[in-house]
């Protein structure tokens, strides 16, 4: 979300608890960055992210969860789902963060909703997107993102295209059309 900007950046002095600072430290450490890289990932994450789950009723569940309860359902819950969702979710957290409907604004939020299932890949070349999703969840999920996002670009009147989707990878082409 933040590639290819140039944002200034602010010196931030603050008090923490020690043990926090300690913790915050060890785990800079085992990941070989600075703990300043550590605290700014993590501030980034409670602003593109964290700070709006409460309001939109999220509650943290393990992908292992998860994944039993898509497998559980039939391919036709699983469409029934994804089609009332359809991208709800990316809307919900656009209008609490931008006053502005734009497409960048759109595809920066939908980068953020989408990063929550795995490892994502996105990029841009003349107005055309190309976001992959490797998210390690099986086939039935890749049907339900695939599904639930081409709803939510129909109702935008966005262009989605599925260019690949397979067990545990889902790969898309997200343009404006208008």
């Amino acid at each position: 979300m933040f590639k290819n900007c140039n944002h200034q950046t602010v010196n931030l002095s603050c008090r923490i608890d020690k043990i926090v600072y300690q913790q915050l430290l060890d785990d800079a450490t085992k990941k070989g960055i600075s703990l300043n890289s550590l605290v700014s990932c993590i501030t980034k994450h409670y602003v593109t992210w964290k700070r709006h789950t409460d309001e939109i009723g999220f509650v943290p569940i393990s992908k292992t969860m998860l994944k039993k309860f898509i497998n559980a359902l039939d391919d036709e819950d699983i469409i029934k789902i994804a089609k009332e969702l359809g991208g709800t979710i990316v809307i919900q957290l656009y209008f609490l963060t931008y006053d502005k409907m734009n497409f960048e604004n759109f595809m920066k939020m939908f980068e953020i909703d989408i990063m929550r299932f795995g490892s994502v890949y996105h990029s841009e070349v003349d107005g055309k997107h190309t976001v992959n999703l490797n998210h390690c969840m099986g086939e039935k999920f890749s049907n339900f993102l695939a599904i639930t996002h081409q709803t939510m670009a129909d109702n935008l009147s966005l262009k989605l295209t599925v260019t690949k989707k397979e067990k545990n990878m889902l790969c898309m082409e997200i343009e404006n059309t208008k």
